[in-house]
C-alpha cells in the first residue's frame, strides 16, 4: 500500500513526465523528436515499456505521421534491448485507444511494451490479481537504460560506480576513476558491470543501480551496490577523491540511488 498509495496527480502523467528533467526519477528510456519511451511505474510484467508520442493526442488517427514513424523505428532497438538486458521470450506489443477499449490512460495515446517469459501467467495474476515482480523497477530501469544507450549507439562500454551503501565508499580504477566494463556482444551491460564488481568483492550481495546522467540521451553509467566491502580495502576511495567530476557525480548518484533500493527491499531498515 506504500508503493501505490498517494493522491492521484493532477494534468497527464506522460506529459508530466515528459516536462521534467530528471529522467531516471520519471523512469524515462529514451527521449526522440516526436516520441519517447518510459517504463510503467505500476507494470504488468518485468520490463514493461510504454512508447509514447510526445503530443498529447488520444489516438493515431490524430498523432502526428513522424511519431508514429518514429515509435515504429524505434520498436526493434526496444525489443532487442529488452531480450538482452531481460533474457525474455517474447512480447505482447499492443495499444488501447479509448477507456472502452482498456486505456488507462485514455487522453494520451500509448504503445505497450510487455515482455514475457515462459511460465510467467501462474496462478497468482490468474486467481489472485496480483503480479510478483522479480526485481524493483529502479534495478529494471538501470539495465534497460544502459542497454536502450548501447542500441542508440553508445557503446558496449560504460564506467561502473561500485560502491558500499554502509561505508560512503567508492571502487577506483587506480587513477582516482572510475573502473570500465565493456560487455561481449550478447552479454548485457548490467552483467558486465557485475563483473566488473565481482572482481573486487567477490562472494557478495550486489544490486545495480543507475549512475548516469539525467539525460535519458546523455552518457551511460552502472551503479553496483556491495553489502559488504572485503576484508582488503586496496583500490576503496572516498568519491571525493575521483579525480573526473563525471565519475564524481557518476558515484553519488550510484550511492543515492542505491541506498533507494535497498530502501525498498527493506523498508523498515
Amino acid at each position: 500500500m506504500r508503493y501505490v498509495g498517494g493522491q492521484r496527480e493532477a494534468g497527464c502523467v506522460f506529459c508530466n513526465r515528459l516536462a521534467e528533467r530528471n529522467d531516471p526519477e520519471s523512469l524515462i528510456l529514451w527521449r526522440g523528436e516526436h516520441a519517447f519511451a518510459i517504463m510503467n511505474l505500476f507494470p504488468y510484467n518485468t520490463g514493461h515499456i510504454m512508447l509514447v508520442p510526445n503530443e498529447h493526442v488520444a489516438g493515431p488517427e490524430d498523432a502526428d505521421p513522424r511519431a508514429l514513424t518514429e515509435i515504429a523505428e524505434q520498436m526493434p532497438s526496444v525489443l532487442r534491448a529488452l531480450r538482452r538486458a531481460l533474457n525474455c521470450d517474447g512480447f505482447n506489443l499492443g495499444t488501447n485507444v479509448g477507456a472502452t477499449a482498456g486505456a488507462g490512460i485514455a487522453s494520451h495515446l500509448h504503445e505497450h511494451v510487455v515482455p514475457r517469459w515462459l511460465g510467467d501467467a501462474n496462478f497468482m495474476p490468474i486467481l489472485a490479481t496480483t503480479m510478483v515482480m522479480p526485481e524493483l523497477v529502479p534495478v529494471t530501469y538501470a539495465k534497460l537504460r544502459a542497454e536502450i544507450g548501447r542500441e542508440l549507439g553508445r557503446g558496449p562500454r560504460c564506467a561502473v560506480a561500485v560502491v558500499d551503501v554502509e561505508g560512503d565508499l567508492v571502487l577506483s580504477d587506480g587513477a582516482d576513476g572510475l573502473p570500465i566494463a565493456e560487455a561481449a556482444p550478447d552479454e548485457p551491460m548490467w552483467k558486465a558491470a557485475i563483473r566488473v564488481a565481482r572482481e573486487a568483492a567477490p562472494d557478495r550481495t550486489m544490486d545495480v543501480c543507475w549512475a548516469g546522467s539525467d539525460s535519458a540521451n546523455g552518457p551511460i553509467a552502472l551503479g553496483v551496490s556491495v553489502d559488504q566491502l572485503p576484508g582488503n580495502l586496496s583500490g576503496w576511495i572516498e568519491p571525493d577523491s575521483l579525480s573526473e567530476s563525471g565519475d564524481r557525480m557518476a558515484a553519488l548518484r550510484a550511492m543515492h540511488e542505491a541506498r533507494r533500493v535497498a530502501e525498498r527491499r527493506n523498508p523498515d531498515r
